[in-house]
């Protein structure tokens, strides 16, 4: 399990309560039937207060690769994600690196007469953004299984090196933490 990774006492107590919970071995709160996880949160009032309690002195400490590892804000949607991850982005040193996805239609016959313009506005469930905003320093995470066991859906890497197709990172979370790596410009073919 992932969470055993990092050895983090509060990740290592989630951990343990994840199997109580599955087999109902958690008691439940008597007032309103939830179940009472101690260490498990804390509640902000601001998106302000959540960045300075999760992320303080971005700026400052982004470089080390411990302190990155723990941490991570959880949205229920992928827009809540884009925003905070644009203002998170614009506190780090360095200039923004772009990069658009590739936008071409797989086969003219077969393709509908939409927009590519209209089409990259799309942002379907399960797919990234059309747009990437990146900086040296950024932790990264990966969202698809490129070789496992070291490049796995939920890899954090640091950004290194920026280059026109390929992103230089290296891994700074499990088993192959510090081993630099190369992420491709990949074309997904539905």
């Amino acid at each position: 399990m992932r969470v055993r990774l990092n050895g983090d006492p509060s990740a290592q107590q989630f951990a343990d309560n994840l199997p109580k919970l599955r087999n109902d071995a958690i008691t439940l709160n008597n007032q309103d039937g939830c179940i009472a996880m101690q260490s498990i949160g804390r509640i902000v009032k601001t998106q302000q207060e959540l960045k300075e309690g999760v992320f303080p002195n971005v700026a400052q400490y982004f470089i080390v690769y411990s302190w990155l590892c723990q941490r991570v804000i959880l949205f229920p949607r992928n827009e809540d994600v884009s925003v905070k991850n644009k203002q998170l982005l614009q506190e780090l040193p360095g200039s923004v690196h772009v990069y658009k996805s590739i936008d071409t239609k797989c086969r003219i016959n077969d393709a509908f007469n939409y927009k590519i313009e209209f089409l990259n506005t799309l942002v379907p469930p399960g797919v990234p953004s059309n747009t990437l905003q990146l900086r040296i320093g950024a932790p990264i995470i990966l969202l698809r299984n490129l070789y496992p066991p070291s490049l796995c859906n939920g890899t954090r890497l640091r950004i290194k090196k920026l280059m026109t197709n390929i992103i230089e990172a290296p891994i700074i979370t499990g088993y192959a933490a510090g081993e630099n790596v190369f992420i491709p410009k990949i074309s997904i073919i539905p």
